[in-house]
């Protein structure tokens, strides 16, 4: 039987085969029945457990908790155990009275988190994962990432780990590109054979999803996504030599940096094509495409890749990092701070980027009339049903781990999103589209215990993600 709940009544009903008895009899045994129940009950209330909570040893009172799907509870007590969520109880339930001392009965850590907000653990969907990045990204409450493109040697081990000091990893390892390759270490291919060997080889190796680039045309994307989906694999691309349009219908998964998108909607797509062969080239000229399209064309096909169900990591950080490369105050960004002064001066440097891309001042206020265009494509995108998940890109060029991420969620906003619909695309359509929904993503029971404790309310502010209090990973409290 279950334990009754507060004041919960319990009858028990007993079938007895009938007798014959006096007229008599019968009316005392009826009198008797309901002083009968009723002691039965009070037994019970009196006999029977409260209800408790599961185990815990972490407990955080008096939250207010963003779950992270559309839903928000509050205020309310989280439980975990073993690094895993066990219960989500909002104050004052029964469970939460009788067991508001849990936790010190047992020994574990007990938070209060009055006046706070949790929201789960934030999913940056595309990054490059380096050595010095991952606590950084951590410490700024990104505790999963998708990472796409990056020595397999290097990455593969970190994505099997589980470890509480970096985030957990989904990897793709190296990308795979055609032949001339801007990336060195991509693997190239030059043949539909080849293209499907190198999906084999990475998925045995560990990959858990396939990055193409720019030079993989749409006859081998199509290869890509065949073996890929055969191997239970999705696929991320950067697209260059396909358009937005045609790798949707190949299948891909996600489009990354809305790459193929101006191209698809351009009316002179050869151009854009040709500027591909150089991969500077060809950002350069899809930067600069977007404010000759008219608007309806691109909104045309926004609607083609919802309706294919495809997922779009605008990164609109990185557009506006790239934007900001003359920018005078560009060195004065206190979260510079965390980049390794080795970093700033080579791989980061302002002149060596834009001397490499060609880029002039000219060329960057040009890219700066660019954002707002692409702000409004993800707003229609959104208001169409499309589906969005976070992404930096970081660590490119001024685009810093952790910090980066809480800047495009304020972009994603100021493009038109809600808080709200901003913040479930770093939680559960990240990890929707991580395909890790299971484990991560939303602040429910059997999920990871990956929490961030904020000071202040991101429904009402976006900005306050960025008022970190504290950091969970896997039920430890950074």
């Amino acid at each position: 039987m279950a334990p009754l709940r507060d004041a919960e009544a319990a009858f028990v009903v007993v079938r007895v085969k009938p007798r014959r008895r006096s007229a008599r009899r019968s009316s005392r045994l009826a009198r008797g029945v309901p002083l009968l129940v009723t002691s039965l009950a009070l037994f019970c209330l009196k006999s029977m457990p409260a209800q408790t909570r599961p185990a815990a040893d972490l407990l955080i009172r008096n939250a207010r908790v963003i779950v992270g799907d559309g839903r928000s509870i509050g205020p309310a007590d989280i439980g975990t155990r073993d690094g895993i969520i066990t219960f989500v109880e909002p104050i004052g339930s029964a469970a939460a009275r009788a067991g508001s001392n849990d936790a010190d009965r047992q020994g574990g850590r007990v938070i209060d988190a009055a006046g706070r907000t949790v929201i789960p653990g934030l999913i940056d969907a595309h990054v490059h994962a380096e050595g010095w990045a991952l606590p950084v990204l951590l410490k700024h409450g990104v505790t999963t990432v998708r990472d796409l493109h990056n020595e397999g040697a290097f990455i593969f081990p970190l994505a099997k780990e589980d470890s509480p000091s970096h985030p957990r990893i989904v990897a793709s390892g190296p990308m795979i590109d055609g032949v001339g390759s801007f990336w060195k270490n991509a693997v190239q291919v030059a043949t539909l054979g080849e293209a499907r060997a190198a999906v084999r080889r990475l998925v045995d190796q560990g990959a858990s999803v396939i990055k193409v680039y720019t030079r993989i045309d749409p006859a081998l994307l199509v290869a890509v996504v065949s073996e890929a989906r055969a191997r239970g694999v999705p696929v991320a691309a950067h697209l260059g030599f396909t358009t937005a349009t045609q790798a949707a219908d190949a299948g891909v998964t996600s489009i990354e940096h809305l790459s193929g998108i101006a191209d698809a909607a351009s009316d002179d797509p050869r151009r854009l094509l040709a500027a591909h062969e150089s991969f500077l080239g060809g950002w350069t000229a899809f930067e600069l495409e977007w404010p000759r399209i008219p608007f309806p064309r691109l909104e045309a096909v926004a609607r083609q890749l919802v309706a294919r169900g495809t997922v779009i990591v605008p990164t609109l950080v990185l557009h506006e990092a790239f934007a900001r490369m003359a920018d005078s105050d560009l060195m004065m960004d206190p979260a510079l701070a965390e980049v390794p002064p080795s970093v700033l001066r080579d791989a980061w440097n302002p002149a060596d980027i834009m001397g490499r891309a060609k880029w002039t001042a000219a060329t960057l206020a040009a890219f700066k009339q660019t954002l707002p265009i692409l702000e409004r494509f993800v707003a229609t995108y959104a208001h169409l049903g499309g589906r969005i998940a976070a992404g930096s890109d970081t660590p490119q060029q001024f685009v810093v781990p952790g910090v980066s991420l809480h800047r495009e969620l304020e972009l994603l906003v100021a493009a038109g999103l809600t808080p709200a619909q901003a913040l479930r695309t770093a939680t559960a359509e990240a990890a929707s589209l991580l395909g890790i929904q299971d484990r991560v993503g939303t602040i429910v029971v059997g999920k990871a215990a990956d929490l961030v404790i904020l000071d202040g309310d991101p429904l009402a502010d976006i900005r306050n993600t960025r008022r970190i209090w504290m950091v969970i990973k896997g039920g430890r409290a950074r």
